[in-house]
């Protein structure tokens, strides 16, 4: 008899839903610069009101809404700390968040 090389059937489980929040904001992660902990988020930008734009605090450019960028802040103080960076000036960044 010959062998078929079809796989068998087998009962398949369902692929986990995706979290389309973690993939729209990107992924959380912690960064240290100078001894201070901060926690990083990657954001498109797209989710803010209206006309809205921010600062970065190391180049003091505009980031335009819908721009993709990062925000920054002090894992101890909360996000009362956080900032908008651009992507390069956030790696450029050695200063304290005030």
């Amino acid at each position: 008899m010959p062998r078929s090389n079809r796989p068998k059937r087998s009962k398949r489980e369902e692929p986990e839903e995706l979290n389309v929040a973690a993939v729209r904001f990107g992924s959380r992660r912690t960064e240290v610069k100078r001894g201070v902990v901060y926690i990083v988020q990657p954001t498109s930008g797209r989710n803010a009101e209206d006309d809205k734009s921010w600062i970065c605090p190391n180049c003091h450019l505009t980031i335009n809404q819908g721009t993709n960028h990062l925000v920054a802040w002090d894992d101890i103080r909360g996000v009362d700390t956080r900032r908008h960076f651009h992507t390069t000036c956030w790696s450029k960044f050695q200063g304290t968040l005030l």
